[in-house]
């Protein structure tokens, strides 16, 4: 129950689809948390690198960028 109810709020918070449209978790984990990239690590710093053919990619970098500018709860 908390792997689907994590998925649902990464989707929800990440605005991966439109918000009448059902988020299925089994759409969200093959297109999005079964990310085929790397992570790097270039000066000291993690990169993630993602295929550059990869259908996906803008809507895991915009989901993630909108996770990412949520306020930190304190």
């Amino acid at each position: 129950m908390l792997a689907h109810n994590l998925t649902r709020w990464s989707a929800r918070l990440g605005q991966l689809h439109a918000e009448d449209q059902l988020t299925v978790t089994r759409t969200v984990r093959s297109r999005v948390f079964n990310l085929p990239g790397r992570l790097v690590n270039r000066s000291g710093r993690l990169v993630l690198r993602l295929p550059k053919r990869w259908p996906w990619a803008t809507t895991f970098i915009g989901a993630l960028d909108r996770i990412r500018a949520l306020p930190l709860l304190a």
